[in-house]
């Protein structure tokens, strides 16, 4: 199990393993993804059968891939009533809180350099996505809190058309809690299809599978792997890249041991890739919350998975001073930061980079995962530094635009001129201006 190690001891070598974490892997992972990509970009539904066949061990043609009504009604059945009610109670929770996310159209008036002359509006607008797909993780686990996550605030932002895909379970057909919890949550269509093929089928479309303008939703490295490709060739947007679930705790000596080690494991049960850090002022602390971690990992059913999620991207990690600890933390960018020091308000003041945050002794990211509120669709891997977690925002598009009057025009003019010669020469630029004023 892990051992505490100081900080300024680790070689180079070992201080990029911790803050690389699984990302490393990055270019060994695309050569398998993009032979996938254009597979489904060639041969359509029939490339996503195979796939599915290959990689799930599930056998479906395209009249499988959409999950029919009845099909629905029978999960309800099978869902137990109090699960059910959960998560109804998490989509009032997550609604409750990214409802106050909505933008709101504006536009002002002006003159000239608020001279009083030349008067024109500028505006804004905010335009919801009319199709996105939705992507919730399957295979080792099920996720159903990841399908409200998602879908609600599409909802909320008013997104056209929700489309979920998750992979199929040994049946053929996604698990049956996802498909109440999408249901619940608002979906349009769910589709029986997972993996890099699934992420495929949704960027580029195919006769069964409706083309999406934007993909959401974590997965493994393979499945973020095909979403940032897919990205960067302009088939379709995306949120964060949410990949292998990860936590960085910050702490101090004031900090419960056995709280710290529960969290660790917590985030380490979700796959073999996850990541689990502590960084802490304290050598008391480090070392027993290593005891209790070699002790309580044995006392879980997913214990194997979480010990060698602990053996690849696990640490303890000692520093001499809170300020080598925040330092640390804004380099890592974790998906999830706990904070469990005296006086953690302070310390989130100086907090650049991370996911999402929390704060004292009873904050446990299990809480957002899910029923505080706050979205647990967050970047991982670093991508903290660049991007924000899920929400409201991440499904509409900003509009910009402006009406100018023909003094405002005038007046603007000179310095319009100016600054289009200056850059090009580009006097076309100048003469759709003077043309105006003729």
């Amino acid at each position: 199990m892990l051992i505490p190690k100081k900080l300024k001891d680790l070689s180079k070598g070992e201080y990029k393993r911790i803050l690389e974490r699984s990302r490393s892997r990055m270019e060994e992972i695309l050569s398998r993804v993009i032979p996938i990509i254009h597979e489904v970009e060639k041969y359509g539904d029939e490339a996503v059968s195979r796939f599915t066949s290959k990689f799930d061990g599930v056998s479906l043609t395209p009249r499988d891939f959409v999950v029919k009504k009845e099909r629905l009604n029978e999960a309800y059945k099978r869902v137990s009533p109090e699960v059910i009610r959960s998560l109804r109670k998490m989509r009032e929770q997550v609604y409750d809180f990214h409802r106050h996310q909505l933008g709101k159209d504006w536009s002002i008036n002006k003159t000239f350099l608020n001279k009083g002359e030349g008067s024109y509006t500028l505006g804004q607008r905010f335009i919801p996505f009319d199709q996105v797909g939705v992507y919730v993780p399957g295979g080792k686990a099920r996720y159903p809190s990841t399908a409200i996550m998602a879908i609600v605030p599409a909802k909320l932002a008013g997104v056209g058309r929700a489309i979920l895909a998750s992979p199929p379970s040994e049946n053929g057909e996604m698990a049956e809690v996802v498909m109440v919890a999408a249901d619940i949550a608002g979906v349009d269509l769910m589709l029986n299809v997972g993996g890099v093929q699934a992420i495929a089928a949704l960027a580029l479309g195919t006769a069964t599978i409706p083309k999406v303008e934007l993909l959401v939703g974590p997965g493994n490295t393979y499945v973020n792997a095909a979403k940032a490709y897919l990205s960067s060739l302009g088939k379709v947007g995306i949120d964060c890249p949410a990949g292998p679930s990860e936590i960085l705790v910050l702490a101090d000596g004031s900090a419960n041991p056995k709280y710290v080690m529960s969290d660790l494991l917590s985030q380490a049960e979700h796959d073999e890739e996850s990541c689990s850090v502590l960084v802490t002022t304290s050598e008391k602390l480090a070392e027993e919350v290593c005891q209790h971690l070699s002790k309580e990992v044995k006392r879980f059913s997913r214990r194997k998975i979480m010990e060698k999620s602990l053996e690849k991207y696990g640490a303890v990690l000692m520093v001499e001073s809170l300020d080598e600890a925040i330092n640390f933390v804004n380099d890592f960018a974790p998906e999830h930061l706990e904070i469990m020091t005296r006086r953690p308000v302070g310390v989130l003041k100086r907090i650049k980079n991370a996911g999402s945050v929390f704060l004292g002794d009873f904050s446990p990211v299990a809480a957002a995962d899910y029923l505080s509120g706050t979205n647990h669709i967050l970047p991982t891997g670093g991508w903290a530094k660049s991007f924000s977690g899920l929400s409201v925002q991440t499904f509409l598009k900003s509009l910009t635009y402006q009406t100018l009057t023909k003094k405002a025009l005038k007046l603007m003019g000179r310095d319009i001129a100016n600054l289009a010669l200056a850059e090009g020469p580009y006097d076309a630029h100048t003469w759709s201006i003077e043309v105006r004023q003729e």
